[in-house]
């Protein structure tokens, strides 16, 4: 009989191996389950969806866009709302919302993965620490193995997911900087035109002035040659008949100009010419000339081309010849000929010229107008402005000519007349650029900040691409301590000059920029800015304004600390401007603070500016410092009192003085000094200090005492141990 208890047994012990080759396979399931929630945790989804990438999707409209990207992060598909993301990006990169968007999934999806990492965790965990009610009993030698390949290969996944992250950060980045770039690129060519336009709108608006005030001229002489004919006529009625022939060709010429038929134009001319006999008077001869003269003039203004314009401009000056030959004067013939010897230059024959056509038409304003350009081009500054207000009392509604009579009173130091000129000249044509940015100089000059502020923000209204009133601006701003608006300025400026056209304007406003932002306090700003300019120094013309962008550079060099660079630098500008002095002083400065002092050197840089300006104050103050540190007291002192002469307002040369008279044993003097110094600057803390110790040395131990509670009580930390060592010693 089969013993039922022990067939149990046989039957368990029969069933554990296959058990336990089960267990072993569960094991293997669940850690490779692990591994693969590890992989997508880790950035196989960066992976799989990475490949999508390419197959670029058409962006919709961008309220879509963030709607879509939203639904996608809240079913937890982040990478793919950030692959569509990407995609705008690399067309809209400077989105700043989209990339808030970015950011804002980007940070959803590095928590989920951080969840799910915990939680594979926290599955190895469970079936590795917490008690069941088997024991597994494994070999796990070969599970270790194929573990650690995974891993490895997770590891590689990982860094081959971080490699593409950095590339596409770097690919993004260089997208975006190339995108900045031709937008700046094409900023700078909008600048240009719009720059130009400007110049071209404005000498469009002169010249349609000047032409204006021609036409009207020719109205009048029009009317003055209507009257003549009609008393003519009423003197013969066949001369009449005649003239009425002659005008008609003069007439069929102007408008064979106007079509730019020069042959058709001289027939009718000379047609005209050839019915002017002798029967009419020598003014009627001569000023039909003229004016054959003065069409021919204008046709040559008005040529596309310098051949063209030479052969007008040749033909008007034989006719206007001939019209002075008939009749000297004809002021119309003088007038183009004056006009003609302009243009070629010749100064002395457009002044005598254009003085003929005044005298014999005292009554054109365009005539004066014309005359007074010449003499202010020849610098007969009185004269031109003589011509110009005779021109503005014949019509004071032409604005060129009050604008130029300002002009002329500038260069005659006339500021106040200049200012007054300008400001009518704006009450003529209130868009006159010009006129508001002389006036914004005039201003600046007398530190009128709030007018010259209001002129030069009118010019930019007028053209708001205008650098020089941009410049001019910044400084004004700079003057008021305002560095902000100043630095704004200058940088517009930067935005609107070009470097390979406008390198002088370039490099003075980077040189302007620089002290501004050294005032700031953007010290590496300035540094960069002044370095810039220094680069650039040889867009200058004169070795004196090359001194300047030098020094400039060398100072801000010297105050961030950079003493080698500067003081080589501090030599090149002695080497473009040898009596350059603040260079001369703050290259004798460094030499003082050298370790040891060269003070030999610093006194023979010092000398050098005093020999040359005895009453500058800080090469006294300086050369009293040199000798202070030679401890030549007599010296030191001299210069002390030079400066302090200077500016007996000064309390840092007053205490310098101070110092050496204690220095020197005359400590009368010094407690005399310092105590003139306490009455100006009564938290002077090292005065007091100073002072008490001269009291000590000549035995005033009570009024030593006094100055010394003083600080005590009033600034208690200032210098405490030496104050407290010195009552101790009272």
């Amino acid at each position: 009989m089969i013993d039922l208890e022990e067939n149990k047994n046989t039957q368990i012990n029969q069933r554990q191996p296959q058990d336990k080759k089960d267990k072993n396979k569960l094991i293997i399931i669940i850690l490779i389950i692990i591994l693969i929630i590890l992989l997508l945790g880790g950035g196989a989804f960066g992976l799989v969806y990475g490949a999508k990438n390419g197959n670029a999707r058409k962006a919709r409209e961008r309220d879509n866009l963030c709607t879509l990207a939203k639904t996608y992060a809240e079913r937890g598909e982040y990478d793919r709302a950030l692959n569509r993301l990407d995609e705008y990006l690399e067309k809209n990169g400077d989105d700043a919302g989209i990339w808030d968007l970015w950011n804002e999934i980007l940070d959803m999806k590095k928590a989920a993965d951080a969840e799910k990492n915990n939680e594979a965790a926290t599955i190895v965990n469970n079936y590795t620490t917490q008690p069941g009610n088997f024991t597994i009993d494994v070999d796990t030698s070969e599970i270790s193995s194929a573990m650690q390949d995974s891993i490895s290969s997770m590891k590689d996944a990982l860094a081959q997911t971080n490699k593409q992250a950095e590339d596409n950060r770097r690919a993004m980045e260089n997208l975006l900087k190339m995108q900045e770039e031709q937008q700046k690129a094409e900023e700078r060519r909008k600048q240009e035109e719009e720059r130009n336009a400007a110049l071209r709108k404005q000498q469009e608006e002169e010249r349609k002035a000047e032409e204006a005030a021609a036409a009207e001229q020719r109205r009048i002489q029009e009317e003055k040659r209507k009257a003549e004919e009609e008393r003519l006529a009423k003197k013969n009625a066949a001369l009449k008949k005649q003239l009425d022939a002659v005008n008609s060709d003069i007439q069929k010429g102007k408008t064979a100009l106007d079509t730019g038929n020069l042959d058709e134009a001289m027939k009718y001319f000379q047609n005209a010419q050839g019915g002017i006999t002798d029967e009419f008077d020598r003014e009627t001869i001569a000023s039909k000339g003229s004016e054959i003269a003065q069409a021919l003039y204008e046709a040559a203004e008005k040529a596309d081309s310098k051949e063209k314009r030479q052969e007008l401009m040749n033909q008007a000056v034989t006719m206007a010849e001939n019209a002075i030959t008939i009749n000297p004067k004809d002021p119309a013939a003088h007038y183009i000929i004056a006009q003609n010897a302009l243009n070629n230059r010749d100064y002395n024959k457009a002044l005598e010229e254009m003085k003929a056509a005044v005298e014999y038409d005292p009554n054109n304003y365009l005539y004066f107008y014309n005359l007074g350009k010449i003499q202010y081009t020849m610098k007969k500054y009185s004269e031109a402005s003589s011509s110009f207000t005779t021109s503005c009392k014949l019509n004071g509604n032409f604005a060129p000519s009050r604008y130029n009579l300002g002009l002329t009173q500038k260069q005659l130091k006339n500021d106040t007349a200049a200012l007054d000129a300008f400001r009518k000249t704006i009450d003529i044509d209130s868009r006159h650029e010009k006129a508001y940015l002389e006036a914004g100089k005039i201003l600046s000059a007398r530190g009128d900040y709030t007018g010259a502020i209001a002129s030069f923000e009118e010019v930019l209204k007028i053209n708001n691409i205008n650098v020089q009133a941009a410049n001019l601006l910044g400084g004004v701003y700079y003057q008021e301590k305002k560095y902000e608006k100043a630095e704004n300025c200058y940088k517009r400026a930067l935005t609107m000059l070009d470097a390979d056209k406008d390198a002088t304007e370039m490099t003075m406003a980077k040189y302007n920029l620089s002290t501004v932002l050294f005032e700031e306090k953007k010290l590496a700003d300035a540094e960069r800015y002044a370095r810039e300019a220094y680069e650039s120094k040889d867009s200058l013309k004169t070795n004196t304004s090359k001194a300047d962008i030098i020094y400039n550079y060398a100072l801000i060099l010297d105050n961030t600390g950079k003493g080698d660079d500067a003081i080589s630098v501090y030599m090149e500008v002695l080497s473009k401007n040898p009596d350059h002095s603040k260079t001369k002083l703050n290259l004798g400065n460094m030499y003082l603070s050298l370790n040891p002092p060269e003070v030999d050197s610093a006194i023979n840089l010092f000398t050098q500016v005093y020999n040359k300006d005895n009453a500058n104050i800080e090469a006294n103050n300086q050369l009293g410092n040199a000798y202070l540190a030679k401890q030549d007291y007599k010296n030191a002192v001299k210069f002390y009192q030079n400066a302090l002469k200077l500016d007996s307002k000064n309390n840092d040369i007053r205490a310098n003085l101070a110092k050496a008279y204690a220095q020197s044993g005359d400590y009368d003097y010094a407690k005399s000094t310092y105590t003139e110094l306490l009455k100006s600057d009564k938290e002077n803390w090292d005065a007091y200090i100073e002072l008490a110790k001269v009291c000590i040395q000549l035995g005033d131990n009570e009024n030593a005492e006094k100055y010394l509670i003083y600080v005590q009580e009033k600034n208690p930390s200032y210098r405490k141990s030496e104050v407290s060592s010195l009552l101790d010693s009272i």
